[in-house]
């Protein structure tokens, strides 16, 4: 059995699991998922790779340039350092840097046990980090509104002198 084969076998499974009739995929080796009307979770096999791909979009990447967007980059690059949270999957951002993305990847050779359960853990982590992004979003739009704006000088404004920064 092919690689390929296998995969879509596992989708075939998964999909008969939870009660739905079909999943396979389609012409561009892709399909996906859609997990309580909120969560669309993209699958790719990748023949050269030898791997299936999962690939979530979190929530829209702020495209100006000011200090939530800084804040916005800084969370995710924190949360990608939380290795046991986030279950082998990643932030980034997609190509023309409009979206967060979760991405996780799998041998395409997996048995059935590991396809869902990585599914699963990847489901998991999504929710995850859409609750993690959009409370940094909430806490930023309430400081905005609650804190003086900062000055600048030694210590004064973030990031600057004074501002020791997120150490691990």
């Amino acid at each position: 059995m092919s690689f390929k084969q296998n995969v879509e076998q596992h989708l075939q499974h998964f999909a008969q699991s939870i009660g739905l009739g079909e999943l396979k995929l389609n012409e561009h080796d892709a399909c996906g998922l859609c997990f309580d009307d909120t969560l669309i979770v993209n699958m790719e096999y990748l023949e050269d790779d030898e791997a299936l791909v999962f690939v979530a979009s979190v929530r829209p990447m702020i495209t100006h340039d000011s200090p939530e967007k800084t804040a916005l980059l800084e969370k995710m690059c924190s949360l990608n350092l939380q290795h046991h949270s986030m279950q082998g999957a990643f932030l980034a951002l997609n190509h023309d840097k409009t979206e967060v993305l979760l991405i996780r990847s799998l041998q395409a050779s997996c048995d059935y046990g590991l396809f869902e359960s990585t599914l699963e853990k990847f489901v998991n982590t999504l929710e995850w980090c859409v609750s993690e992004l959009d409370e940094s979003k909430q806490e930023q739009a309430s400081s905005a509104k609650t804190s003086p704006s900062p000055q600048s000088g030694p210590g004064g404004a973030p990031g600057g002198p004074g501002d020791m920064g997120m150490m691990v």
